[in-house]
């Protein structure tokens, strides 16, 4: 008798084995992955959804959201070793907890530190499917994974990232911190501010009257368009290129070092605007029927052209120009150190 139940039970750790081997799918020589693993929990729009990853896992998080009141969690995990048996192992210590938090809900991606895989080409990752109901307010602790997300959601915050950012549709604040590699961001209101280094930065479609717009990098492009906001932009060793902007607010900053400026707006309806450069020119396309004061200044021996745009000399140097656009209510200041000059082109409504 006590035979027979011993060899049950090797039986059944062996039948266990073999159906848990069967969840195992190899993709390539050494990739191996599980299948989809679903789990559904019942939350309200608005909530606060907090994502969490082990800084020893990378991967792929991508987020949509829809009207119902539920949040499904779809996810697989893969492991880079060419034995699979190892690669079983690293599945097996990776884990992925999602549960509800008294203000909304909670996704946590755990995996040892040090994990196996660390210090060799080996690896393993989680590739993340969540839907939300619209309108929640996402926080991030996962520095290794890309990140595609399209809301509407109140608001996006990621204070550190080393993967690649696609977001959509935020509506009151995002902020983002991130290096070395791309970071777009699209159909954005309220606060906003990015910081990145490395890699291209690229932000459209942004409606922000009343708030403030903070846009850095840092070794990478700048690429805005259809910008209605106070604009403050720093680069280095980067193109700044705006397109549709029309600057609202009292102070508007573009300032690059060793990086192209080009500006073209559609409509001007600031107190200030200041353009600065070093060692690249400069270039603004501005409404003609502006009411500003003009300071445009460079170093000798480079050149500022203005045209298409009536105005009025109040100062004029070989490198220096001052100039007034029909009551000078407003304020333009653009100079350019080192070698750079500054194209300000005029343009009329009626042309667009």
């Amino acid at each position: 008798m006590i035979l027979k139940s011993v060899y049950r039970l090797i039986f059944f750790v062996f039948l266990c084995s073999s159906l848990s081997a069967q969840e195992i799918i190899q993709e390539n020589a050494d990739i191996f992955k599980t299948r989809d693993i679903s789990k559904t929990l019942k939350v309200s729009a608005r909530s606060k959804v907090v994502i969490r990853s082990a800084l020893t896992l990378s991967g792929s998080i991508k987020i949509e959201t829809s009207e119902s009141d539920i949040a499904r969690l779809t996810y697989v995990k893969r492991a880079k070793n060419k034995s699979k048996s190892k690669a079983i192992d690293f599945i097996d210590i990776i884990s992925v907890d999602f549960e509800l938090t008294h203000d909304g809900l909670r996704l946590d991606l755990r995996a040892p530190n040090p994990a196996p895989w660390s210090g060799t080409n080996e690896s393993g990752s989680v590739e993340i499917h969540l839907v939300l109901p619209e309108f929640c307010s996402l926080e991030f602790n996962a520095q290794y994974f890309d990140i595609d997300a399209e809301g509407p959601f109140n608001s996006f915050v990621l204070p550190e990232s080393f993967g690649r950012i696609y977001v959509e549709n935020v509506i009151d604040n995002l902020e983002i911190y991130s290096a070395n590699r791309k970071v777009t961001a699209r159909n954005l209101s309220g606060s906003v501010s990015i910081t990145t280094s490395h890699a291209a930065l690229q932000v459209d479609k942004v409606h922000s009257p009343k708030q403030k717009i903070e846009l850095r990098n840092d070794g990478g492009d700048i690429k805005i368009s259809d910008i209605v906001g106070e604009l403050n932009v720093k680069n280095s060793y980067g193109r700044i290129d705006i397109r549709k902007y029309n600057p609202m607010g009292n102070y508007n900053y573009i300032r690059s070092t060793n990086g192209p400026i080009t500006i073209a707006m559609n409509e001007f309806s600031t107190n200030k605007l200041l353009v600065t450069n070093s060692y690249e020119d400069i270039e603004i396309l501005i409404p003609d029927d502006i009411s500003a004061q003009i300071s445009l200044a460079v170093e000798e021996g480079n050149k500022i052209e203005v045209t298409d745009i009536l105005t009025k000399p109040d100062f004029i140097q070989n490198n220096r120009l001052n100039l007034i656009a029909g009551d000078g209510k407003a304020i333009i200041n653009s100079s350019v150190r080192g070698n750079g000059n500054i194209y300000f082109r005029g343009f009329s409504k009626g042309e667009k």
